[in-house]
């Protein structure tokens, strides 16, 4: 899967990369604010994002995924603030919290690619830890 990490803490960031790479996924990039995000979006195509909801220059995770959501990317919030569920109905297919195990980012990129695969229907099996929204 090709994936963005938005994100504003580089050592995480640079951490969720490692962990993804490892797995064998392709991480298009980190961004760490709504238009350091939509460009990379725009530029790498990216099949989902890793979303952060506090991010640099005063911009949020709703925001980022609403953007990354008109483009057709899945989201998903991997934070340590999780959003509050009313507000994020429809932004984003669900969240992690932090701090995670790297086993649960590879084992929710595994979901997300079976979500993407099924066109969005109904998919069982979601990793322990994996919050949908």
């Amino acid at each position: 899967m090709k994936i963005l990490i938005i994100e504003d803490e580089v050592l995480i960031a640079e951490g969720i990369a490692l962990t993804l790479q490892m797995a064998g996924h392709e991480v298009v990039g980190i961004a760490d604010d709504l238009t350091s995000a939509v460009s990379l979006a725009l530029e790498q195509a990216p099949d989902m994002a890793f979303v952060d909801m506090k991010l640099a220059n005063g911009s949020n995770g709703l925001d980022v995924a609403r953007a990354l959501g008109a483009m057709g990317i899945t989201c998903v919030f991997a934070t340590g603030n999780p959003p509050n569920p009313a507000q994020a109905r429809g932004l984003g297919l669900g969240y992690i919290v932090k701090p995670f195990a790297p086993r649960l980012l590879v084992q929710t990129v595994a979901f997300v690619s079976h979500f993407i695969a099924a066109e969005g229907a109904a998919v069982n099996g979601a990793p322990n830890g994996f919050i949908g929204l």
